[in-house]
């Protein structure tokens, strides 16, 4: 064996140690990143090679591969392929998954990197919310946002004799008796309250209950809490609308997002609880459809649920100094303005969403308000099972419609199933 001198022995040594401070291994030149995403098919091939032509040109020796799937079915493929062990090295994810991902060993925590970066506005612009850590570790860097509000068709809304949107429930209620007519088959309202997809529980359920003045999840005990008196309103309210004042589209149980954004393109159907993404979604459905948004009708207080599409490095990265590279840049300033200008996205940072260019869209100018008012929460980044757990009210509150259960034994019920997870997750 060749004899290995005192200073190659010290170079090696001193090697080890800076390898050892680094928080994974250096980026390897000629790297490729494979990005499991939805977007693809959501918004166009055009559009999305273009952000990976400039994600190359900022990032020479990485090539980025865009890896799509439809968003239907997104979640299970993304288990079944970790434990297949072929996970992509960036996974997109929904706040839905972060938790239950994290635990299942799914994804890297961001924190050597964040910790490491040297520019301090970087971090800064990323809105609070979505710097909310898991178990003490950050897993996750957004590349849109977005607060649910409340679209409204204006032609409708004209013929009713209404001149702006409703600010109260009260309000809300009136209106929509106004804007339903069983004859022209039009009604006041959408109806989403399917058990699939489990992101429906975003925008009947959730936002009803923090306008009653429930909150969600008790982050002292780490249990669920809305089995209050204002939770208990919230879904009362909710009943009420369907059952009683029949303001709501028929179908409620089985109509889930892609049915109610089909009914509101319809131009029948008055308004409906939808995020930013919705105006995209709505322009490809109706290009002609006349509709405005206004943030959601206040309650006992204001309320609504803040959702996002957020970048993760997979534990199954090849490269994992590559991956963070590729979700740094897509959550920095240039990709972040970016992809607002090309998908019509909420931008992932306040300094975008600050700009001119964006508050002159007056579309998102009630996001932007809904966003600043109390009580815009993710609960869902502290849930360690949310889709299970947006299944479990979402069924609980079909009882009611349905009347099998109270209001308060639904709520009960649900709160002690959520409990559950919440021990097992301990």
């Amino acid at each position: 064996m060749k004899a290995v001198s005192k200073r190659s022995m010290l170079n090696l040594a001193a090697a080890s140690l800076v390898a050892a401070a680094l928080p994974f291994p250096t980026k390897a030149a000629g790297a490729t990143v494979r990005w499991a995403q939805w977007k693809t098919t959501e918004v166009g091939e055009k559009f999305m090679n273009e952000l990976k032509a400039a994600f190359e040109k900022d990032n020479p020796g990485i090539t980025l591969e865009l890896v799509d799937s439809p968003f239907q079915g997104f979640h299970d493929k993304a288990v079944v392929q970790y434990q297949a062990k072929k996970l992509a090295d960036v996974l997109l994810v929904q706040v839905d998954w972060v938790a239950e991902f994290a635990d299942l060993g799914m994804l890297t925590p961001l924190d050597g990197w964040i910790g490491a970066e040297k520019d301090p506005a970087y971090m800064a612009g990323i809105p609070e919310t979505f710097r909310t850590k898991w178990r003490g570790k950050q897993y996750y860097l957004p590349i849109e946002g977005g607060v649910v509000a409340l679209f409204y068709n204006t032609a409708l809304f004209k013929a009713a004799g209404l001149s702006g949107p409703p600010k109260t429930w009260a309000e809300f209620d009136e209106f929509g008796k106004k804007l339903t007519d069983l004859q022209k088959k039009q009604f006041g309202m959408t109806g989403t309250l399917a058990i699939e997809p489990p992101t429906n529980a975003t925008y009947d359920i959730y936002p009803l209950l923090l306008q009653a003045g429930a909150k969600l999840i008790d982050s002292a005990t780490n249990k669920a809490v809305f089995n209050s008196p204002e939770g208990v309103k919230a879904i009362e309210e909710y009943v009420s609308q369907i059952n009683t004042l029949k303001i709501s589209v028929p179908g409620v149980l089985s109509n889930g997002e892609k049915e109610k954004r089909a009914n509101v393109a319809s131009g029948n159907v008055a308004m409906m609880h939808e995020g930013p993404w919705g105006i995209a979604i709505q322009q490809g459905l109706n290009p002609k459809l006349e509709y405005d948004v206004a943030p959601l009708p206040k309650g006992m207080t204001t309320g609504s649920i803040v959702r996002g599409s957020l970048n993760t490095v997979s534990t199954q990265a090849q490269d994992k100094e590559a991956a963070w590279a590729f979700v740094r840049w897509m959550s920095g300033p240039k990709a972040s303005e970016m992809w607002a200008r090309g998908t019509g996205g909420f931008p992932s940072r306040l300094d975008v969403a600050n700009q001119d260019w964006f508050k002159q869209n007056k579309l998102f100018r009630a996001f932007t308000e809904q966003m600043s008012l109390p009580n815009a929460e993710s609960p869902f980044l502290v849930m360690p099972n949310a889709v299970e757990m947006n299944k479990i009210i979402t069924t609980e509150v079909q009882n009611v419609v349905q009347g099998k259960k109270p209001a308060k034994q639904a709520l009960d019920d649900a709160a002690a199933e959520w409990n559950k997870i919440f021990a097992a997750a301990k």
